[in-house]
C-alpha cells in the first residue's frame, strides 16, 4: 500500500493559481472523492469545488478548502518523514481483520476538502484540512486505517454490485443498514489497536474520539444497544424515511461506529482474531444475525 499526497499538493497548486480545475478534479485523489458522493446520491460537480474555493458552502466542502496553508504543508511534512513507518502500521493493522487480502494496490490518499475521510474501491481519501489532524497528526494515520479497512471490504463484499450505483436510494433498507453497518464496524475497529497501544482512546472532543472513549463506557453501551436493537426491530417492520437511515447510519448515536465496533470486540475476545476475520468475511445480511450474541452482556434482562 502507499500514501499520496500529491492532491492536497495539486490543491495548494490551484489554489495559487498555479494549476487549472482540471488537474485537481481529474486527479486520482478526487476521483475517490467523487466516486463516494456518487454513492452516496450527492451531485458534486467541479463548479462545486471552484465555488468552494471562492468561499462558498458546496457539497465539496462545508468549511473553507483555503484555510490552513500555512499548517497543511506541515502535516504533509510529517506525513512524508513517517510514510515507511505508517505504511507498514496500515498493512499490519488490515491484516488482522483480512489476512489473505492484497493490499498492494491500497492507496490513501491526501487531499483538501470534502469529509475527514472517505473509503471506496478505488482507494481511501483523506482531508488534510481537518482540524483534527493538523492538531494531532497521529489522529490522520487512525483514520487511514479506518478508510482503508473500507477498501478491503468492498474487495471482500462489493457493496455497488449489491445495492445499486445509489445505496441510500435503495428500497431495500435493510441491507442497506447491514452493510454500512458491518463496513464501519470493522473500519472503526481497525485502528482500535493500536489507538490503545497510544493511550488515545477518547479525548480530544470529536464524535470520533467520542466513539473510542464510550467502548468504555458499559452504561452508555447499554443505552446504545438498546437504542440499536429499536431500530433494527423497526426497519424490519417497516420503511423508514429516508433521513431517519440517514441519521441512524452516520450521525446521533453513530450506531454502526460504536455498537458495531463492540460487536467485533467481542468477537476478539471470545473467537480471538479467527472470528474476527471469519466476520469480516460473513455476508452483511448474516453478520448482525450470526453474531447478535456478543451484545447480550449489553442488553438488560427483564
Amino acid at each position: 500500500m502507499q500514501i499520496d499526497w500529491t492532491g492536497a499538493e495539486r490543491f495548494l497548486s490551484y489554489v495559487r493559481g498555479e494549476v487549472s480545475l482540471s488537474t485537481v478534479w481529474n486527479h486520482p485523489a478526487y476521483e475517490v472523492v467523487k466516486a463516494h458522493a456518487s454513492l452516496l446520491g450527492r451531485d458534486l460537480t467541479r463548479q462545486d469545488l471552484r465555488s468552494a474555493v471562492n468561499g462558498e458552502e458546496t457539497v465539496f466542502s462545508l468549511a473553507d478548502p483555503t484555510t490552513n496553508q500555512q499548517r497543511i504543508p506541515r502535516l504533509i511534512a510529517h506525513v512524508q518523514s513517517h510514510e515507511r513507518q505508517w505504511s507498514d502500521q496500515i498493512e499490519r493493522h488490515l491484516e488482522r481483520i483480512a489476512p489473505d487480502a492484497d493490499t498492494s494496490d491500497v492507496v490513501v490518499h491526501l487531499g483538501i476538502g470534502y469529509d475527514m475521510g472517505v473509503g471506496v474501491s478505488g482507494g481511501a481519501y483523506i482531508n488534510v484540512n481537518t482540524p483534527l489532524f493538523l492538531r494531532k497528526p497521529r489522529q490522520l494515520l487512525y483514520t487511514a486505517i479506518h478508510e482503508a479497512s473500507h477498501v478491503l471490504y468492498e474487495g471482500e463484499h462489493d457493496s455497488r454490485d449489491r445495492l445499486g450505483p445509489s445505496p441510500l436510494q435503495s428500497e431495500n433498507q435493510q441491507a442497506v443498514w447491514n452493510t454500512v453497518f458491518q463496513t464501519e464496524a470493522y473500519a472503526t475497529y481497525a485502528p482500535l489497536e493500536l489507538r490503545r497501544a497510544d493511550g488515545n482512546m477518547g479525548g480530544d472532543e470529536h464524535p470520533v474520539s467520542d466513539d473510542y472513549r464510550l467502548l468504555q463506557d458499559d452504561s452508555q453501551l447499554r443505552r446504545l444497544v438498546e437504542e440499536y436493537d429499536s431500530f433494527r426491530e423497526r426497519l424490519h417492520r417497516e420503511s423508514v424515511p429516508r433521513e431517519s437511515l440517514v441519521s441512524h447510519l452516520f450521525g446521533g448515536s453513530r450506531l454502526p461506529y460504536r455498537v458495531g465496533c463492540a460487536m467485533v470486540e467481542e468477537i476478539e475476545r471470545c473467537e480471538g482474531l479467527e472470528g474476527v476475520r471469519a466476520g469480516f468475511q460473513t455476508g452483511p445480511d448474516e453478520f448482525p444475525e450470526r453474531y447478535d450474541w456478543t451484545l447480550d452482556t449489553y442488553r438488560t434482562e427483564d
